[in-house]
């Protein structure tokens, strides 16, 4: 609420842009709006964890990542992330809080950089709903440019979750072997 005081009339001034046909940097558009935020800091939920998603979906060998993963597919879409903070768990994971603040740095400073210089278009003001699945609300809030940038931040996402998730998953791979080992000695 703090952020969207400032960030919401950054957008209604790109849109002023916009429709005047005037969306430029050079023209005064701003690059840090309300949809940046949605649609590139928060995308897929907070962390950008869709690269978790594609782990623990497809590579993961424990059972618990490949079962938080089949749960967290559908929300994941719709920038919804909780199963994963607290079901994996992201929150106090030493495995995975370097990636879940690194993303959102590396991608907001990137998009920023990218707007910044000319790159990428700025954002044309439609407050795409923070809902809309990536790609999708890219060709909403800035057209096929900013959609083809949302899909290499997804692929960036996973390139960079890759390897502490593979770590993390062999971690609980181990631990469920062990628990297994356990019981199947007791009996």
């Amino acid at each position: 609420s703090v952020a969207g005081a400032f960030l919401i009339p950054n957008t209604a001034a790109n849109a002023a842009l916009y429709h005047a046909g005037k969306l430029s940097v050079a023209q005064g558009a701003h690059v840090i709006t309300n949809e940046f935020y949605n649609n590139f800091i928060n995308l897929t939920g907070s962390g950008i964890t869709i690269g978790l998603v594609i782990f623990t979906v497809w590579f993961a060998k424990s059972q618990q990542m490949k079962a938080i993963g089949k749960i967290e597919l559908v929300p994941s879409i719709f920038n919804i992330n909780e199963p994963f903070l607290f079901g994996l768990p992201l929150v106090m994971n030493p495995f995975l809080a370097v990636p879940f603040f690194c993303v959102p740095l590396v991608v907001s400073l990137s998009t920023y950089g990218l707007i910044r210089y000319g790159i990428l278009p700025p954002l044309n003001g439609v407050a795409a709903p923070w809902t809309t699945p990536a790609v999708l609300s890219g060709f909403f809030i800035g057209g096929w440019k900013i959609a083809i940038w949302q899909f290499c931040v997804l692929v960036i996402s996973t390139l960079i979750y890759f390897p502490f998730a593979k770590r993390y998953d062999q971690v609980l791979l181990k631990r469920e072997q062990e628990n297994a080992a356990a019981e199947a000695a007791e009996n």
